[in-house]
């Protein structure tokens, strides 16, 4: 008990005196440059390639897609990993359906990539949203693999009309700042 409570006083020790370090690293930003805090989360978080894999995939009315076409022909991709059974996902597919509606006619473009589902499951659900945008199925993960590995739903990943991924998001995102992300990213 006496060696649980010295590594703890040790530890709330250590953390008392780290914080200023860490505040002043913090802070110490060149412009275009990131923090050490920045630069080490996107160290640990982002494992997707820096380029879209030049791969098709088969939207669930049975067109074929070519993802470095679907980037090249467009200013913005934005692809979204989801799955049925996902609440977070199920939740911000309506926003996503309302800011492609409002971004299309600027050559935006969303497609909505199920894994783990079935194609005739993620039709009838995209049909009962009133989903108008790309959506396919991954069952066997083989997209998402080139892309890293997608490692939580909701994934989106926004990507240039030079096939390159700017921008990873990994949870829910509400209309708002999924709109926000686009028209910075048309901007850039």
């Amino acid at each position: 008990m006496v060696a649980a409570g010295g590594f703890l006083v040790g530890a709330i020790l250590f953390a008392q005196l780290a914080q200023p370090i860490h505040g002043l690293f913090d802070s110490l930003q060149v412009e275009g440059l990131l923090s050490i805090k920045q630069l080490s989360f996107e160290r640990q978080v982002e494992d997707v390639p820096m380029k879209v894999p030049d791969l098709a995939i088969t939207t669930i009315d049975g067109r074929q897609i070519f993802l470095k076409e679907l980037s090249s022909q467009n200013e913005l991709v934005v692809i979204n990993f989801w799955a049925t059974w996902c609440i977070p996902c199920t939740k911000e597919m309506p926003d996503f359906e309302k800011v492609y509606r409002a971004y299309r006619h600027k050559k935006v473009v969303f497609l909505g990539i199920a894994t783990q589902d079935l194609t005739p499951a993620v039709r009838d659900f995209v049909s009962k949203l009133d989903i108008t945008y790309e959506v396919a199925v991954d069952a066997q993960n083989k997209i998402a693999s080139a892309f890293g590995g997608v490692k939580a739903l909701p994934t989106t990943i926004f990507v240039n009309s030079k096939n390159s991924i700017v921008k990873t998001h990994k949870g829910y995102m509400a209309k708002r700042e999924l709109e926000g992300q686009v028209k910075k990213l048309l901007r850039e």
